[in-house]
């Protein structure tokens, strides 16, 4: 496995680049303010994706919550 798939946020900032969703966006589309994608794969803050904002984005990308961080 590549080292990116042991890193959430920079797995997530992959996925992000590769469908052109920028983070203001998937911020919208799980309910948060829009600073909050950004804040979480740049700052590392919340140091991890709260379970229901993770499920919500596996969904929207199409991938294993796994994937962002999950069980």
């Amino acid at each position: 496995m590549p080292d990116n798939f042991q890193d959430p946020r920079a797995t997530l900032d992959r996925l992000l680049q590769g469908k052109g969703v920028d983070y203001t966006h998937l911020s919208a589309k799980i309910g948060r303010n829009p600073a909050y994608i950004h804040q979480y794969i740049k700052r590392g803050s919340p140091r991890r994706l709260a379970e229901q904002d993770r499920a919500r984005i596996a969904a929207y990308l199409g991938v294993s919550e796994a994937m962002l961080g999950g069980p």
